[in-house]
């Protein structure tokens, strides 16, 4: 009994583990647990390595000897992208990283100083060293490529693509789903007399596999596609503008020292309303104060202010992008925006989450899934479970 519930305690939190990775990966934000895909670290983090993270929004300002997770602009195969790296040096103009397999910074490499808003989490220390998983990467990959594989191979199969990719994943998820639902109907009608006659040896030959891990697993890839809806779009978005002497009359090529109204386009692709935020980034941008709210289908478009410093050259802007799906009411979502930008999405998925875990526990049942054999038993149950 104690190993029956360590297991499913271990595969609970492998869940957990894989869930939240997979959601850092779609949102480009570490989700507690992160891992290293190389040996810029080492001896302290080894390529496939994870560590506990934190995300930028509950951390405090990037000291020396801090451990961050940063969106560089040329590391990463010179392409930019999230890199895991030790502050060596805090200034006012940003911080200074190197990894410690490293013998110059990244920034004596032509990275630029790291600012504030390129942070996006802050590894857990002990010390000067994180809390270390050993391989939770490699792990991570394996699972991921295994999926991956398993989605081509389908796909192959029916000859069809919209089984491919995140979207793909749920439809196939639902209909793993429906199928252990019907097995647990048949489950739990069909083998009542067995268990009853073979209690012991049943436990000992057949693998049983908890509702309740399904339940999270299941809840836990909607959840990330929900997520994803809201983050991908969104995030950071680069507006670079050119301060010129004269100007030209475009948006983004400005006279020195001028404004000019940049309009910006919130595209909505998908099937439920969105509320969008748009907030300045960096100086030099100021946006509307008011929501944004984008129909089915729809697309809006908002005036963005660009100023040109007096100098002139190119002058990067950033805006940010927050958008939620409109599953709670615009006012609701406005007050939790206010409080901090990832409440209203913390609130959806927890929302979304609970319900699905509702639903899904109330089909399925407690306890655990047995494979059985009867074909005619499987029908019979179906057809007792549907009768009114």
């Amino acid at each position: 009994m104690v190993q029956h519930r360590v297991g499913t305690v271990l595969q609970i939190v492998l869940v957990l583990a894989v869930v939240a990775i997979t959601v850092g990966q779609f949102i480009g934000q570490p989700v507690l647990l992160a891992y290293v895909t190389s040996d810029s670290m080492e001896p302290t983090l080894s390529t496939g390595d994870g560590y506990l993270v934190l995300p930028s929004m509950v951390t405090d300002s990037a000291e020396e000897g801090d451990i961050i997770v940063f969106n560089a602009k040329t590391l990463s195969d010179e392409n930019g992208g999230l890199t895991t790296h030790r502050v060596v040096e805090a200034t006012d103009r940003g911080v200074v990283t190197q990894g410690d397999n490293n013998l110059f910074t990244d920034q004596d490499g032509g990275e630029p100083l790291v600012k504030s808003h390129q942070i996006v989490g802050k590894a857990i220390m002990i010390g000067d060293n994180p809390i270390v998983i050993p391989q939770l990467g490699t792990v991570f990959t394996g699972i991921r490529e295994a999926v991956t594989n398993a989605q081509r191979s389908i796909a192959i199969a029916l000859g069809t693509r919209s089984l491919l990719g995140t979207q793909g994943l749920s439809y196939l998820l639902f209909g793993v789903g429906i199928l252990l639902y019907v097995g647990s109907v048949f489950a739990e009608d069909d083998g009542s007399r067995a268990r009853r006659r073979n209690r012991k040896r049943k436990r000992k030959q057949t693998r049983r596999i908890p509702k309740l891990v399904i339940a999270l697993a299941l809840g836990g890839v909607l959840v990330a596609s929900l997520t994803a809806t809201m983050i991908v779009p969104g995030g950071m978005q680069e507006l670079g503008v050119v301060s010129s002497e004269q100007g030209s009359g475009g948006p983004t090529i400005i006279a020195s020292g001028q404004t000019e109204q940049f309009n910006y386009s919130v595209p909505n692709g998908g099937i439920v309303p969105v509320v969008t935020y748009l907030d300045p980034a960096s100086e030099g941008v100021k946006t509307p104060d008011e929501n944004i709210i984008v129909g089915p289908g729809d697309r809006q478009t908002v005036g963005i202010q660009l100023s040109a410093p007096e100098e002139t050259g190119y002058y990067p802007r950033y805006v940010t992008e927050h958008r939620y799906l409109a599953i709670l009411p615009p006012s609701w979502i406005d007050v939790l925006y206010r409080l901090h930008p990832w409440l209203p999405v913390i609130v959806i998925d927890a929302i979304v989450f609970g319900a699905f875990l509702t639903v899904a526990m109330s089909l399925l049942g407690r306890g655990h899934l047995r494979p059985r054999q009867s074909r005619s038993s499987l029908l019979r149950s179906i057809k007792r479970r549907l009768r009114f």
